[in-house]
């Protein structure tokens, strides 16, 4: 049957199969953690601010904040994730 599609098919990538399709993304995203989790390794702690700026708790890497960024200028300091959930930020 012309023009019908296959079952199991991508619609995305049309020669790949369903399966294929979300073994590729799997992998896609494995290596962009991989790589965030390299860029967090070479971050320096004396270059960026890590503590909380409410708390004082120390916050992870995700969460640092360089020292010489316009926020870091205008005496922001980065959130540990619980003080960040009592702020609204929806402007």
């Amino acid at each position: 049957m012309e023009g019908a599609v296959m079952i199991g098919m991508s619609t995305i990538y049309p020669h790949m199969t369903e399966k294929e399709e979300q073994e590729h993304f799997r992998k896609l995203l494995a290596e962009a953690e991989r790589q965030r989790n390299a860029q967090y390794a070479l971050l320096k702690s004396e270059d960026h601010h890590t503590h909380c700026r409410d708390c004082g708790r120390f916050v992870d890497k995700s969460r640092w904040l360089l020292k010489i960024s316009a926020w870091a200028q205008r005496s922001q300091r980065p959130l540990c994730a619980p003080c960040s959930a009592e702020y609204d930020f929806e402007y």
